[in-house]
């Protein structure tokens, strides 16, 4: 983060709950960074136009924290029609579509593409989790202070870790979408994304033992909102850094790590194109050469290699 945008972000005082920040805080000034050098707006003007888009993007919208959806077109418009609260006149509204638009045309442009793509630190949102860190987040869930709490977190985990989902898909989640067959466990992700998704073999039997019908996490909630995760983990007496996004790109890292078709992880992610899922690729290790010519040889056909 350059000394400017770090000077902004300190005199910058976002008007959200402070949980919210923390959710979004990481997405927005990553955004500001990258826009900031091409335009004639100050950090401080980007900031007061990027982050209540993004708290609605993410918020109401229910979006992903990528850039190519909530700095679209049509996502800005949207938010300028219905989402803007506070902006009496169309003169302020036309200022902030326009510090918008112009950070769009930014952020879908192939140079802020390239440097998007430097190596990240340790706080970026979107850095999976290490094996380590896997390690602290079941210790966190078996040490919670109640079998319920336990069993939530445990839930937790297994819909993050184990299926990829989002905090949208995993609040929604019943106890008749889990089905068990002899392929394994498979959660029926309801919502905009519909889709079947197997969960990984270790976080299965997280999922098979629900005590009751209604929702898998958190049973006798009401609603979906958001805040229902952050509030769990809050509560907690042991401090973690747990957030769905890192569940969900370790669990995609994974996936092209171990070699899973990109079509049938296309598929379980739920996403529409492959772009989706490049910012994740600077994630997963090199491949190994010998296994990288296997792969693309392609298997041996023994009747093809005879003589006649």
């Amino acid at each position: 983060m350059g000394a400017t945008i770090a000077e902004a972000l300190a005199r910058y005082q976002p008007k959200m709950d402070t949980a919210y920040w923390r959710q979004i805080g990481p997405f927005v000034v990553d955004c500001v960074d990258l826009a900031s050098p091409d335009t004639r707006y100050s950090d401080k003007e980007l900031f007061a136009a990027a982050a209540p888009l993004t708290l609605w993007a993410w918020q109401s919208a229910g979006m992903e924290l990528e850039r190519h959806q909530v700095f679209s077109r049509a996502t800005i418009e949207r938010f300028i029609d219905s989402g803007l609260t506070g902006y009496s006149t169309s003169a302020s509204r036309n200022t902030l579509r326009s510090r918008l638009n112009r950070m769009s045309e930014i952020l879908h442009s192939s140079q802020t593409i390239t440097r998007a793509l430097r190596p990240l630190g340790n706080s970026d949102p979107m850095t999976p989790y290490t094996p380590a860190d896997v390690v602290q987040l079941r210790s966190w869930a078996a040490a919670q202070q109640t079998e319920s709490r336990r069993r939530n977190a445990h839930i937790l985990l297994a819909l993050g870790l184990g299926a990829g989902l989002t905090a949208k898909e995993l609040l929604a989640v019943r106890s008749d979408d889990i089905t068990c067959t002899d392929e394994g466990v498979h959660v029926a992700v309801t919502g905009a994304r519909p889709r079947q998704v197997t969960v990984l073999r270790e976080w299965e039997t997280h999922l098979l033992d629900a005590q009751e019908d209604g929702w898998l996490f958190r049973q006798r909630r009401h609603g979906h909102n958001r805040n229902l995760i952050t509030d769990f983990v809050s509560h907690s007496e042991q401090r973690v850094d747990l957030q769905t996004r890192r569940m969900r790109s370790t669990w995609i890292v994974h996936h092209f790590t171990v070699g899973t078709p990109t079509l049938v992880l296309l598929a379980a992610s739920g996403v529409q194109s492959l772009v989706s899922l490049d910012r994740f690729v600077r994630f997963a290790p090199l491949p190994n050469p010998i296994e990288a010519s296997r792969r693309l040889r392609g298997p041996t056909d023994v009747a093809a290699t005879r003589p006649s």
